[in-house]
């Protein structure tokens, strides 16, 4: 079991990152900011150090710098996280290694490359791929691994020409990718499945959006109960994950006015939530997540759940008109 340092100045960020670290096996400890993150790093001495570049209050690259020119820090694995693009980070970790002049624990100036540069929002399977490949000592990562990565965030692809799986609205099998779902749609009549991810977090919307495109499903989204109501009546999502603590309206009020309607009744609903008995608050959900919460678990949920309404659906009789 390693010791991963998550830095990142975004709490639901942080929370998803120490969780899906933990949910692999890790021990998992974050920081809101690089003065925080280096003084844990000092404390703790982590394994590995996932580091954000943008953050207020001291951000990833003097850290990172700071780290370099400490003997005891200088050889942790680090992989950075940001929103900027590969070339503006390049020109920044120059500019960091030219502007202060200070010097490493060996008497140089230089700045080493971090092991990897991951633009976000990160895949998950692919940032714990980098993570093992850090802490397995198998040589930087940053040209072999984060130069794909970063083109697999942009395209959908893993680096190899290969899309990630997703699953069949008609048939429940895997497809090929959610580009070669749309594509199916087309040729064999088969739609991905479309599930309504409903929070008032945009983060965590965008999250869960990227996640289950990823994994082939078509997506909406609302961030309260009321505007949920109006997607799920011009959407008709096959599923709903829904948070239970939104402004306007929350998600049990949302709940009850959605199974009151004929067409919407038995769509499963997975309740996602930061609040405590969340497993109380909608009784016929099909499962309950607390927040932060394993992707993965969650990816389970929904195909087992999607493969079982698919099977039933086509074991039901079929009415003529």
């Amino acid at each position: 079991m390693a010791l991963v340092l998550v830095v990142d100045d975004d709490l639901s960020f942080r929370f998803f990152l120490k969780a899906l670290f933990e949910t692999d096996g890790h021990e998992a400890v974050a920081a809101r900011n690089g003065a925080e993150g280096l003084e844990t790093a000092h404390k703790r001495r982590p394994d590995l150090v996932v580091l954000d570049v943008m953050m207020p209050g001291g951000g990833g690259l003097p850290m990172y710098r700071a780290m370099q020119a400490d003997p005891a820090l200088r050889s942790v694995p680090v992989i950075m996280l940001s929103g900027v693009g590969g070339a503006t980070f390049a020109h920044g970790l120059s500019m960091c290694q030219t502007a202060d002049g200070g010097r490493n624990g060996d008497g140089s100036t230089e700045v080493n490359e971090p092991f990897a540069y991951v633009e976000k929002p990160p895949r998950p399977d692919r940032l714990l791929e980098l993570a093992h490949r850090a802490l397995n000592g198998a040589g930087n990562g940053t040209a072999e691994m984060a130069g794909l990565t970063a083109r697999a965030e942009r395209t959908g692809q893993d680096g190899t020409g290969s899309d990630p799986g997703g699953i069949s609205r008609k048939t429940g099998q895997a497809t090929a990718s959610p580009r070669a779902a749309t594509h199916d749609a087309k040729e064999n009549e088969r739609m991905p499945y479309k599930i309504l991810v409903v929070d008032d977090d945009p983060y965590i919307v965008k999250y869960m959006v990227d996640i289950l495109s990823d994994n082939g499903y078509a997506t909406c989204s609302a961030s309260d109960g009321s505007e949920a109501l109006e997607v799920l009546k011009r959407e008709r999502p096959d599923l709903v994950t829904l948070d239970l603590e939104m402004p306007n309206e929350w998600g049990p009020r949302f709940y009850r006015k959605m199974t009151k309607e004929d067409a919407f009744r038995d769509t499963p609903v997975i309740v996602i939530s930061g609040l405590s008995g969340i497993h109380l608050a909608i009784r016929n959900a099909v499962a309950s997540l607390k927040k932060p919460f394993d992707p993965n678990r969650l990816l389970e949920i929904i195909r087992e759940t999607l493969e079982k309404r698919g099977e039933l659906a086509a074991e039901a009789p079929v009415t003529h008109q």
